[in-house]
Order: structure tokens, then C-alpha cells, then sequence
């Protein structure tokens, strides 16, 4: 009997020898709530707007030119029109690299928070010891939302541009 209830605390212990620590965080909020988010997407926004305006003037340009070049009508010469298709091609392209533009550094912004929430998250990871940190979604039950730990690294690291 005494080798039986030795066996059963042995296994016991062991067991708990082998719990896990489990967290989660939320990365959208902690996207949301990151205070260098806002000054991110207000610096794109100003970017955007720049764009927006600096290719609204040129549309202006090409439809004045193009209201003059109607006005000639039959008297147009040849390279009047090819001179304003090759600024109408100019400015198409000026639209899509800009937009190319914009986006990319939207992304190569989105992907630096992202770099730091995971640096963050490993760091709180590190130092309370989690062994699986996991999406807020992935979790149904159980774990202890680090998310709030995980905004406070950030906030301190604030390595953003």
C-alpha cells in the first residue's frame, strides 16, 4: 500500500513538473492602442493628402489643356495631341506610383509595429516565463491575457520612426 500512494505523489509532482504557462495577447488592440500607431497613420494620411493634392493640380492642368486643344478643334496640329496624350500618359503613371508608393510605406510601417509587438511579446514571454504565448482568438479557455504587459514594453521600447 505505502508503494502505491509513494507511486501516486510521485506522479503528482511530476505532473505538475510539467505544467505549462500559457498567455495571450489581443494584437489588434495592442495595434490600436499603441500610441505610435496614430502618428504613423497621421503621418500617411498627410502623405496621402500631399499626393492628393500635387495630383489634382496636375488633373487641372491636363483638362485645361485639354479644353484648349478642343477649343482649336480641326485646326489642332498633330503634335499638340501627341504632346498632350504623352502628359495624359505621364500623369496615369505618376497616379500609379504613387499609389505604389503610398502603399509600400504603409506596409513597411504596419510591419515595424508588428516587429515590435513580437519583440515585446517575447520579452514579456522571457521574463515571466510563459511557455506558449498564443493569439487571443486561439484561446477558448484558460491562459492569462498578457496584452495590457505586452503594451507597456512597447510603449517603453518605442522604436517606431
Amino acid at each position: 500500500m505505502k508503494r502505491i500512494s509513494v507511486l501516486l505523489i510521485g506522479l503528482a509532482l511530476s505532473s505538475s513538473a510539467f505544467a505549462v504557462k500559457m498567455g495571450y495577447v489581443n494584437s489588434q488592440e495592442l495595434f490600436s492602442k499603441y500610441s505610435q500607431t496614430k502618428i504613423i497613420q497621421e503621418n500617411l494620411n498627410k502623405e496621402k493628402s500631399r499626393l492628393e493634392n500635387e495630383l489634382k493640380q496636375k488633373e487641372i492642368s491636363l483638362q485645361k489643356m485639354q479644353v484648349e486643344l478642343q477649343g482649336k478643334g480641326a485646326a489642332a496640329t498633330e503634335q499638340e495631341k501627341k504632346s498632350f496624350q504623352a502628359k495624359v500618359d505621364e500623369f496615369q503613371k505618376l497616379v500609379r506610383d504613387s499609389q505604389t508608393k503610398l502603399n509600400k510605406e504603409e506596409m513597411t510601417r504596419l510591419q515595424e509595429v508588428e516587429r515590435l509587438i513580437n519583440t515585446a511579446v517575447q520579452n514579456v514571454a522571457k521574463t515571466d516565463k510563459y511557455d506558449y504565448v498564443l493569439e487571443q482568438g486561439a484561446v477558448k479557455y484558460g491562459g492569462e491575457n498578457i496584452t495590457e504587459k505586452v503594451l507597456q514594453v512597447m510603449e517603453k521600447t518605442k522604436k517606431i520612426k
